[in-house]
Order: structure tokens, then C-alpha cells, then sequence
């Protein structure tokens, strides 16, 4: 495959291009992303769908410019997908053509279950293992649905309900909201009954801008869209409070300006839709129709999923930022197997393995911004790039484990900021222990054969050789609790 590759999705709101570069068989990460509000579909729906020449001259000149970021950048491969809009205009061959003619880039115009499709594939590579959800991606034009169940797409339907459509049909004509909701829920009652369910996932700019909204409004600890999670009741009477909002209004209910003119009429859609299904909880994904557009392309012949035990953040991070990945692997496995060795003393529930083998296993990335301060490097890194296959939790509890991946033990101080997403400080305090302690014993960097047994308030360490300089190390370590440290001869 191509190793940067462009993907550019026209919908009836916006132009968007993201550049993928891949780092591995399956690793990869985005270098770039470019947006433009060209509004290809405004004013097309009250003239049947065809699409204005003042709209179309938007489009045209973005794509312009989107081509040459390609050729800046280098891409040798670009994909153009175009929904709702091109889909449904009578006059968008004639755009397709001169497009092509003149700038070299081919659009196909995609189905919306296909748009759909994509947008499901998007988030159930980026979220973590989805049971049984809904993919609601609200558009300008159209409305895509995707019912995922164990982690598979079984179905998916497109519906002719969007915010420009809706904009241009209800809003700007003044007309109800019992008119606008009528509307919608004929629409809706075309949704068969397997579709329920109440975990929705919310993918698109109306849904991800409500997420950040309700992110800013309780003051959440992190800025990170993507995974972001709320249960919708406490949210209910401030969702209906901005679909039944004035304009002028919008702003003081944290709603971007650039969002006025679509935000009520999203988040109407969305209302009615948690409303149909009884809906009870949201996940944001910051993948949507692009992701899906790229890793059908990346993962063609591995039915457009990744593995099962693959995490792309750590993967692309690895690829990208690690320096020793052999040591760094051998670190993790010595760290796991401390925690099964002194389980009867620090109680941590099972489940934090996982968040402590993945800290083991990134703990020096941040080493290659420098290595002073390199946890707090590390600490910045996990925060804003481990994103994709990571719950905000965990990867709140990984970057903390690398922040205090030294002698020291952690305060109330340090975790106050992000307490709402991190364990008790007992749990911390052990966890970053144990990988303080793995990386003391592993202090020469040679891997080695090693056992260990924990009696009587003595953790035993046997090893063939002397780790001279691992003594030393743990001699330095603070101890959540008092118990002895022996290192003896395997034979």
C-alpha cells in the first residue's frame, strides 16, 4: 500500500481531507487534516437537488487547493468519496467530469449504506471492542446508521434527514418544531426494529461538537474528543435546550459560531433518534467516513478489521517513538510477572494488567524528545496520541504510570487534576511500583532468565547472573509497604 495516502470526503457541509503515512504493516498515523465549509449542497434542496453554481465554485477551488497539499506532501494514492449531496443531484456528473479533467482526481459518488459502512468501520477499528451499538453519523443531507453487534457490522441504513436539508426545508422558512419533528419521525419509522439499542455511537462534526460542549460544561479532565463517553439523561434538557434555542442564543450555550447554522438542526435529529430508540449512553468517535474510507483500502483482505489483539496507537507511537522495542518488550513481561508474584500483597485487580504492560511497553518514547524529563515527554505523548483502541481510563492510567516511573511514590497531588478517570492512589501507587521496580532489576539492559516468589514479607528474585547495578537501584526505591527484597542464584 501506499505510504501516504489522502482521503477526502465531500459532504453536503464541508470538504475534508485527512493524509495517512504508514509505518508498518498495519501501523499508520495522520500528518494532516484540512477542512473547508463549502457548502456543496446549499440551496439544492429547494430546487430538487441541484446543486448551485456558487457551491459548486466552492468545491472546485478547495479541491484545487486540496491538490496541492497531495502534491506538497506526496501522496501516491488519493481517494475521493462524495455523499448526500453529489449523490442526489441531477447536475453532479457534470462537476465529477471537470474535476477529473482538470485536477486528476477521480470522486465516486458512494451509496449511503456505504457511507454508512464506512463510517462503522471507522469507529469500531478506533473505539475499543463494541458488544452490541448504533453508528449515528448525522450529515447535511443524509443521516447514516450502522448496528454493530459483537463487534461487526450487520446492517446499515441511510436516512434523508440531515442539518442543511432540514436547515433549508424547516428552519429558514420559519416553520415549527412540531413541523420539523413530524418530518423527521416519518423518516425515522422507515428504521427496522433491530437497529436498537441503547449505546449510540456518535460520529460527525454536530455530534462531536456536542460532546465537546458537554466536555467544557463539566469541566472534563481531558480535551480528547475520540472516546469520550456520557450517559445521556443528565444531558437531556440541555440538548433540547439547543434545539430550542435562538440563534442569538447558541453562543451562551457553548456552541461554536461556525456551528450556528447546522447545531439545532443536528441535534434535533439526535434527539429524536435517543428519543426512538430509548437511548441511554453515547460514545464519541472521532473516526468516521474517512477512517472507514482508508482502512477498507488498508485492511481489504482482512474483512476491514484489524486483528484482535491490535491497538493502532500503540503500534503507530511504537513505530514512530520507540527506541528499544526488544527491551522495552522483555520490560513488559518482567513487569507482569512481578505483579503476579506479589499479588497477595498489593491486591490490584486483574483488569490493570493490561494498562500496566502497555506502560511498560511505551515507558521510554518519551526519550526521543529528550532525555531529561523524558517521563513527563512520555506523560504528554500518551495523553494526546494514544487515543485509538484505549478507553479514556486506561489511557489516563498509562500516562500516569509513565509520569511516575521513578523512585518516588504518587500524592493525591499528582492525581487530583484527572482523578474522575484514574483508580484509587493505592492501585496507582502499586502499579507505578511495580514498573519502577521491573525497570531497577532490568537496569543493564540484558535480558535474562528469572523467577520470583514472595514468602513470609520477602519477594525473592532468582536470576543467573549478579545485577550489580540493579542493587543499587532497588536499595533507591520508596516501597508502598514494608517487605524485604532478596536476590539470589537460579541455581
Amino acid at each position: 500500500m501506499s505510504k501516504r495516502t489522502a482521503i477526502i470526503d465531500i459532504g453536503s457541509n464541508s470538504a475534508r481531507m485527512a493524509v495517512f503515512e504508514k509505518s508498518s504493516r498495519f501501523g499508520f498515523h495522520l500528518i494532516t487534516e484540512t477542512k473547508s465549509r463549502v457548502r456543496i449542497g446549499e440551496g439544492a434542496y429547494e430546487f430538487g437537488g441541484v446543486l448551485q453554481d456558487a457551491a459548486l465554485d466552492r468545491a472546485f477551488k478547495t479541491l484545487q487547493e486540496f491538490k496541492n497539499i497531495i502534491q506538497s506532501l506526496k501522496c501516491s494514492k488519493v481517494l475521493c468519496v462524495a455523499t448526500s449531496a453529489l449523490r442526489d443531484a441531477p447536475n453532479a456528473s457534470a462537476f465529477i467530469k471537470k474535476v477529473h479533467t482538470r485536477l486528476g482526481i477521480h470522486i465516486k459518488v458512494i451509496e449511503g449504506k456505504k457511507e454508512a459502512y464506512y463510517g462503522a468501520v471507522g469507529a469500531i477499528n478506533y473505539l475499543q471492542h463494541l458488544d452490541d451499538a448504533l453508528t449515528v453519523d448525522i450529515g447535511g443531507g443524509s443521516t447514516e446508521l450502522a448496528k454493530i453487534e459483537n463487534g461487526v457490522i450487520v446492517d446499515t441504513l441511510s436516512l434523508d434527514i440531515g442539518t442543511v436539508r432540514l436547515k433549508e426545508l424547516f428552519f429558514d422558512k420559519k416553520k415549527t418544531l412540531e413541523e420539523t419533528r413530524h418530518f423527521i419521525e416519518t423518516e425515522l419509522s422507515r428504521i427496522p426494529s433491530h437497529f436498537f439499542s441503547a449505546t449510540l455511537i456518535g460520529i460527525g462534526g454536530t455530534l462531536r461538537s456536542l460532546s465537546k460542549i458537554l466536555m467544557e460544561k463539566t469541566a472534563y479532565p481531558l480535551k480528547t474528543v475520540h472516546g469520550y463517553t456520557y450517559e445521556l439523561a443528565p444531558h437531556a434538557l440541555f440538548i433540547n435546550a439547543i434545539v430550542t434555542s435562538d440563534v442569538l442564543s447558541l453562543k451562551n450555550l457553548g456552541v461554536r459560531k461556525d456551528r450556528y447554522d447546522t447545531m439545532r438542526e443536528g441535534c434535533i435529529i439526535f434527539q429524536s433518534l435517543v428519543q426512538k430508540f430509548d437511548a441511554k449512553k453515547v460514545i464519541t468517535s472521532g473516526a468516521g467516513v474517512r477512517e472507514g474510507a482508508y482502512l477498507c483500502d488498508l485492511l481489504r483482505s482482512f474483512h476491514h478489521t484489524f486483528p484482535s489483539d491490535f491497538k493502532l496507537s500503540l503500534r503507530s507511537l511504537k513505530d514512530r517513538f520507540s527506541i528499544m522495542e526488544k527491551e522495552d518488550f522483555y520490560l513488559m513481561q518482567l513487569t507482569l510477572s512481578l505483579f503476579q508474584a506479589l499479588k497477595p500483597l498489593h491486591l490490584v485487580e486483574d483488569r490493570y494488567q493490561f494498562e500496566l504492560k502497555t506502560a511498560a511497553q511505551l515507558h521510554s518514547i518519551g526519550i526521543k524528545l529528550g532525555f531529561y524529563q523524558n517521563q513527563l515527554h512520555g506523560f504528554y505523548f500518551i495523553l494526546n496520541s494514544l487515543n485509538y483502541g484505549f478507553s479514556h481510563e486506561e489511557k489516563m492510567v498509562i500516562a500516569m504510570l509513565i509520569k511516575l516511573q521513578n523512585n518516588k511514590l504518587p500524592t493525591p497531588q499528582d492525581l487530583s487534576p484527572y482523578e474522575s478517570l484514574l483508580p484509587n492512589l493505592q492501585t496507582l501507587t502499586w502499579l507505578s511500583f511495580l514498573l519502577a521496580l521491573a525497570k531497577a532489576i532490568y537496569t543493564d539492559l540484558s535480558p535474562t532468565k528469572m523467577a520470583f516468589s514472595y514468602q513470609n514479607h520477602t519477594l525473592t528474585i532468582y536470576t543467573q547472573r549478579s545485577l550489580f547495578l540493579a542493587k543499587e537501584q532497588i536499595k533507591q526505591l520508596v516501597k508502598p509497604t514494608s517487605f524485604a527484597i532478596v536476590i539470589k542464584d537460579l541455581e
